[in-house]
C-alpha cells in the first residue's frame, strides 16, 4: 500500500501546482486586456475584464486598484469609492506602501473633502487649530460664524511639482485687513502644513517660494528663495552660494511675471458648496507615476560613518549658529544635543530670548548639508517627555494656560502637533494628564551657552 501513497501525493501536488499556474495565467491575461482597454480609454470593457480578474482572484489588490481607477475615469465616483472601501477590507491581505499610496491617491476627492469640511466646521486642519486661543471658541459653529476673527478662503493647486494638489488656505483678518495663505500637503490622508505665502512671499511657475523684502536697517532689497523638500515635507531656504543659479532663475521668473500663486489669488470663500465644486473639479494624481520612493539620499547618509556624520552635523549647526548671532547679537542662546527622534544622531535643541519669564525653544535637525526645524514654540514651560513627545505651556494674564503638544512623525521627519489647547472644552483636563507624564528634559535644563567652543565639546572634540 505504501508503494502507492508517494506517487499519489506527487500527482496531487502536481495537480495543485498546475491549477495555480492556470489561475495565474488567467489573471495575467485578464489584467493585460484591462490595461490595454484603459490605455484606449474604453473603460466599460476595462471594468468587465477587471471584474473577471477579481472573480478568479478575490484578493488581487492590483486588480481592485485598477478597477477603482477605471470607475473614476468613467466618471463613476461612487462606484470607485465602494471599490476603495473594499480594498481596505480585504481579509488576510496587507497592502504594500506603494499600494497604500495608490489607494490614497484614488481616494483623494473624498479625503480632501473631509479635510476641508472638517476645517470649515471645527477650525482645525491637520495639526493647526485656528480657534483654540479664543475665549469664546466653544460658541463658534463654523468658520462662517460672525464670531470668527478672520474670513477664510481656499484653492487647490500643485505647488510642489509632485503631480497632486496642495490645499492652500487664505485668511484675512476682519479688523486689520491683512492677508496670508498657508500651504498644506495631504500625506497619508491628513493635512501637513508645509509653508505660507503673504504679500511678500509668492510661488513661481517652477515651484520655488520667493520672499522679497526690504531690510529694515540697511534699506536694501533682499530676496530669499525656498525649495520644497519632500522628505521633510517643508520648504527650505536655498543657500545663496550653493544655489545661486536657482535663485537667479527665481528672480527672473518674478521679473517676467511667471508666477503660479500669490496671496491675492486665493479668493474662493471656504464653505461646503465651494468645497464640493472645487473637489469635483480637482485633477487626480496619476497612480502610474507612483513608484518606489527614491531612497538615494537616505542610502548616501547610511554609508557615512558615525564620526563623519557627527562632523557633518556639527558643521551645519555651527554655520547656523554663526549666521544667527551675526544678526541677533543681543540674543542669549543656550543649547542641548540629544537624539530625540531615534535615528542615532543628535538633534540641536536651542533656547533663545530667555528673559526670565518666557523663551523660545527650537529643535533643529540636518538633511544632508542643510539645517531644518523639527519643532519650535514660545512658552514659559518647555518639557520633553520620556517618550520624546514635547510640550510648550504658557500662562496668560487671565491665568488660563495655553499649550501645544507634539509627537515626532517619521513620515515627515519632524514633530506633528497632536493638540493645541486653551479655551476649548476639555483642554484643561487634557493638559493635566500631560503634566503627569515623566519628564526627560525641561527648559531649565537647557543651560549651556551656545558658542563654537561649547558646541565642539558637546560633539566630543
Amino acid at each position: 500500500m505504501k508503494k502507492f501513497i508517494l506517487p499519489l501525493v506527487l500527482v496531487f501536488s502536481l495537480v495543485l501546482t498546475g491549477c495555480a499556474n492556470i489561475k495565474s495565467m488567467r489573471v495575467n491575461a485578464q489584467m493585460k486586456s484591462a490595461q490595454k482597454y484603459l490605455l484606449e480609454e474604453d473603460y466599460e470593457k476595462a471594468i468587465v475584464k477587471l471584474e473577471k480578474t477579481i472573480a478568479i482572484d478575490p484578493k488581487n489588490v492590483d486588480a481592485y486598484i485598477l478597477l477603482a481607477k477605471a470607475y473614476q475615469e468613467a466618471d463613476m465616483q461612487e462606484e470607485a469609492e465602494e471599490i476603495i472601501d473594499k480594498i481596505r477590507d480585504i481579509n488576510g491581505v496587507r497592502l504594500s506602501s506603494i499600494q497604500k499610496e495608490k489607494v490614497s491617491a484614488l481616494d483623494s476627492k473624498r479625503i480632501y473633502s473631509e479635510i476641508l469640511n472638517n476645517f470649515y466646521k471645527t477650525g482645525i486642519i491637520g495639526d493647526v487649530d485656528e480657534l483654540y486661543w479664543l475665549d469664546y471658541a466653544n460658541e463658534i459653529s463654523s468658520l462662517d460664524d460672525d464670531l470668527t476673527p478672520c474670513y477664510y478662503y481656499f484653492t487647490l493647486e500643485d505647488v510642489t511639482g509632485d503631480g497632486k494638489d496642495e490645499i492652500i488656505i487664505g485668511k484675512k483678518y476682519k479688523s486689520l485687513g491683512s492677508e496670508s495663505g498657508y500651504i498644506y500637503e495631504v500625506i497619508k490622508g491628513r493635512a501637513v502644513r508645509i509653508g505660507y505665502i503673504d504679500s511678500y512671499r509668492i510661488l513661481t511657475d517652477n515651484n520655488l517660494l520667493v520672499n522679497s523684502f526690504v531690510d529694515s536697517e540697511t534699506k536694501e532689497e533682499k530676496t530669499q528663495v525656498f525649495s520644497y523638500y519632500a522628505s521633510i515635507a517643508d520648504f527650505i531656504i536655498l543657500d545663496k552660494d550653493k544655489h545661486s543659479k536657482e535663485i537667479e532663475e527665481a528672480k527672473e521668473m518674478i521679473a517676467n511675471n511667471k508666477i503660479k500663486l500669490k496671496v491675492d489669488d486665493i479668493v474662493t470663500p471656504l464653505n461646503p458648496e465651494n468645497i464640493k465644486e472645487a473637489v469635483d473639479k480637482m485633477s487626480l494624481q496619476d497612480i502610474d507615476s507612483i513608484d518606489e520612493e527614491d531612497k538615494s539620499s537616505d542610502n548616501e547618509e547610511s554609508t557615512i560613518t558615525n564620526n563623519k556624520r557627527k562632523k557633518k552635523d556639527k558643521e551645519v549647526y555651527e554655520k547656523w549658529r554663526s549666521n544667527y548671532f551675526k544678526i541677533n547679537e543681543e540674543d542669549h542662546g543656550r543649547f542641548e544635543l540629544m537624539d530625540i527622534t531615534g535615528d542615532n544622531r543628535d538633534e540641536l535643541i536651542v533656547k533663545l530670548g530667555d528673559d526670565g519669564d518666557s523663551y523660545s525653544c527650537v529643535i533643529f535637525g540636518t538633511l544632508g548639508n542643510e539645517i531644518y526645524i523639527l519643532a519650535s514654540g514660545h512658552s514659559d514651560d518647555f518639557r520633553m517627555f520620556e517618550d520624546n513627545s514635547i510640550l510648550f505651556v504658557s500662562e496668560n494674564m487671565d491665568n488660563s494656560k495655553k499649550f501645544e503638544y507634539y509627537k515626532y512623525d517619521r513620515d515627515i521627519r519632524r514633530f506633528y502637533m497632536e493638540k493645541a489647547g486653551q479655551y476649548r472644552e476639555g483642554d484643561l483636563e487634557y493638559l493635566d494628564k500631560l503634566l503627569e507624564k515623566k519628564v526627560k528634559l525641561t527648559g531649565d535644563d537647557i543651560d549651556t551657552e551656545l558658542t563654537k567652543e561649547n558646541l565642539d565639546v558637546a560633539f566630543g572634540d
